[in-house]
C-alpha cells in the first residue's frame, strides 16, 4: 500500500501496473491452454500468439457471452 500511495504522490508508475498484470494473466492463460491440449506449446511474446498452432491460438480469444461486448 505504501508503494501505491508514494506513486500517487510522486506521479510515478505503480509496480503492479497494467503491463505486469497483462503478463501475469498471459502466463496463466498459456498454462491453462497447454493443460487443455495436453502438449508443449511455443509462444511468441511479440505477436502474442502460439507458434504454428491454430488450435491453441483459437483458445486465446474466447467469445464474450451476451449481454457483454467490447
Amino acid at each position: 500500500m505504501t508503494d501505491f500511495l508514494e506513486c500517487i504522490q510522486n506521479r510515478q508508475k505503480f509496480a503492479l501496473n497494467e503491463l505486469n498484470g497483462h503478463r501475469s494473466c498471459t502466463i496463466v492463460n498459456m498454462g491453462v491452454i497447454a493443460l487443455r491440449l495436453n502438449r508443449t506449446l511455443h509462444f511468441d511474446p511479440v505477436k502474442q500468439s502460439f507458434v504454428n498452432d491454430d488450435e491453441a491460438n483459437r483458445l486465446l480469444d474466447q467469445p464474450m457471452r451476451a449481454p457483454w461486448s467490447i
